[in-house]
């Protein structure tokens, strides 16, 4: 019997937590999808997940234990997407966020999301303050789309979603690669999943600063300054992650190949970054399996 973080072996059995952190990027979140659906198939299923927008997604099929379900989101035609300039034409809205969350809950099945005790967490920023936090559902199928929402919520293209009295928007202006929730908890050892190559920058919003002023400063003016420090908070976090993974608590699995656009349309190039993600996890398996301290074996029916 394989469960992962608590995973026990015959009567042995090993205590130390494991967690996995997802960064956003809309549709790079494919290289995500492709990296949790290898690690489905190998029967390796974390204490704890954290995912920052579109990773938010991915963490519900990966808790869900639903192969291919983010992947069937992503390779949507245009008609049926929830993103592009059909949603624009239709709702006004380039992001509609109401269609993304039932869809989702749609395709979801919530008796087996239910059914773990993996921890999940929704990423996003509080408008209020300009800081990260750390959403939890319980299982409720509802509040699990709106903390999604929450998390997705992307900065002029959205407006903020108010939950438990306060309002949010994408949660990776302020944690774009969540470890932080995981090592709260009390991981040990997490894999942090990015969506871009090295060198890769999330989108730089100074260039919007009169709009992003007009829209936010005299509400929101603590969001206002953590959205044009976006690139800022970017790379401290980068710097925290090279110092976790030179003491052995952090493996970063991330694309080597040239990122897909973050709104993509072409379904080829989305499958490709798809199943690159699946290639990068057996790529990496035995390597991965020494920094989990888990003996190869373990895995080996699911090969």
């Amino acid at each position: 019997m394989i469960s992962m973080g608590g995973m026990t072996q015959g009567k042995e059995e090993v205590s130390m937590l494991t967690g996995i952190a997802l960064e956003g990027g809309a549709e790079r979140s494919a290289f995500t999808a492709g990296v949790l659906d290898a690690l489905m198939e190998r029967g390796f299923y974390a204490d704890a997940v954290s995912g920052t927008s579109a990773g938010a997604g991915c963490m519900l099929n990966y808790r869900s234990r639903q192969p291919k379900l983010s992947l069937d989101m992503l390779l949507k035609n245009h008609r049926e997407r929830c993103f592009g300039v059909a949603q624009l034409v239709s709702t006004g809205k380039f992001l509609n966020l109401e269609r993304m969350a039932s869809t989702y809950a749609d395709m979801m099945h919530w008796a087996s999301y239910k059914q773990q005790t993996m921890q999940t967490f929704f990423v996003a920023t509080c408008c209020e303050t300009g800081l990260p936090v750390y959403l939890e559902d319980d299982g409720n199928p509802s509040r699990a789309c709106n903390a999604l929402k929450a998390s997705c919520a992307l900065p002029i293209l959205c407006k903020p979603v108010k939950m438990d009295g306060v309002h949010f928007v994408d949660g990776s202006i302020a944690d774009p690669i969540p470890l932080a929730p995981l090592l709260q908890v009390g991981c040990e050892k997490v894999i942090v999943v990015c969506t871009g190559q090295t060198g890769t920058k999330p989108t730089n919003y100074t260039s919007f600063r009169p709009l992003l002023h007009r829209l936010y400063y005299s509400t929101y003016p603590q969001l206002y300054h953590a959205i044009l420090a976006r690139i800022d908070t970017y790379q401290q976090i980068l710097r925290h992650i090279h110092r976790l993974h030179h003491i052995h608590k952090v493996f970063v699995l991330r694309p080597t190949i040239q990122p897909i656009s973050l709104f993509a349309c072409n379904r080829q190039k989305i499958l490709a970054y798809y199943r690159h993600g699946q290639e990068t996890v057996a790529q990496n398996w035995v390597e991965l399996c020494r920094f989990l301290e888990r003996p190869l074996s373990v895995y080996s029916s699911q090969e």
